[in-house]
């Protein structure tokens, strides 16, 4: 199996890529987003001369608008739990060299910077549920992208890693431990640990690539990606599926199983809906969509113009 560490970074950076089929949408609306029983926050992102921004969008589809003006790109993003601020990744370095975690008001002033060191990939910030530290993954591009999973005060102060290899880290609703992705073999299964890197625990066995993921609100669940094969080869592009199990590993069920590209998954407020990425209507070309947890109803809420697709949605807390 092709080294996972590769194919996960080009999984990062592919929005940022230029190679993506356009396709014949309509540009969506940007009027004022009111409530229609949810809102989600999303990675708006021209494919061709612009930069990352962050929007958001009402689960219905009404009401895109975007909340910050950045004279650099916003990507890779989560709510505060009391949904008024929104930490994200910055792509602060020339070319991309550089990702930083940012943090901003959801009125889209007071944009600051968390982490300050050049030539590192910061990513995938997740806010500890009282809102007091935030996890992230910090990736070294010159050390074959190797990944450390890494904690901090939501100031931005006491970083430290917690000596776990592994990327796109959760936490527990008790605050005691981190979900994470990490390297088990020739591919990545789904681990918790305590916040100090002990105590881990395997809850994923597969020959296949597990990643992405995310507890449901109540903490009972997990939704998480699979997939085979490389990124960027269109043959596996099918592979890219959405499953949900219990939190100890138990139960899995894939809810997603077709030709399409479905991805980075995020729980509603209520646990009773998923927000996530896919290709379903043009391939190569990701909007974000919406469905339940048992995978049914199935619907695509953001019309992205030609030459813009719509990525990483997460839904605001209640």
């Amino acid at each position: 199996m092709k080294n996972f560490k590769t194919i996960y970074v080009f999984f990062l950076l592919m929005p940022v890529l230029v190679f993506i089929s356009c396709s014949s949408d309509s540009p969506t609306g940007t009027e004022e987003p009111v409530d229609h029983g949810g809102l989600i926050a999303y990675t708006y992102q021209p494919l061709q001369n612009g930069i990352h921004q962050i929007y958001t969008i009402n689960e219905d589809g009404t009401g895109n608008h975007k909340i910050i003006e950045s004279t650099f790109g916003l990507n890779h993003l989560d709510w505060s739990p009391d949904g008024t601020r929104i930490a994200c990744v910055g792509y602060v370095g020339g070319d991309f060299t550089t990702w930083s975690i940012h943090v901003f008001n959801i009125e889209g002033t007071g944009l600051t910077r968390l982490t300050n060191i050049s030539n590192l990939y910061d990513n995938e910030p997740r806010w500890s549920p009282d809102g007091t530290q935030i996890a992230f993954t910090r990736i070294y591009p010159n050390e074959n992208f190797r990944e450390e999973i890494w904690v901090m005060n939501s100031d931005g102060s006491n970083q430290h890693s917690i000596e776990i290899g592994g990327n796109v880290s959760d936490w527990s609703t008790d605050e005691s431990r981190l979900l994470y992705a990490g390297i088990n073999g020739n591919n990545y299964d789904i681990f918790t640990c305590d916040l100090n890197g002990e105590n881990i625990e395997q809850l994923t066995d597969t020959e296949i690539n597990e990643s992405f993921p995310t507890y449901s609100p109540d903490g009972a669940q997990i939704a998480y990606s699979t997939f085979e094969g490389a990124f960027f080869n269109e043959d596996n592009g099918h592979t890219f599926e959405i499953n949900i199990m219990n939190a100890d590993g138990s139960n899995i069920h894939q809810l997603t199983d077709n030709e399409n590209l479905d991805s980075i998954s995020r729980w509603s407020p209520d646990g009773t809906k998923l927000a996530y990425t896919s290709d379903a209507h043009l391939s190569g070309k990701w909007e974000v969509y919406v469905m339940n947890i048992d995978g049914s109803s199935s619907h695509r809420i953001t019309q992205s113009p030609t030459n813009v697709t719509g990525i990483n949605p997460v839904w605001r807390p209640e």
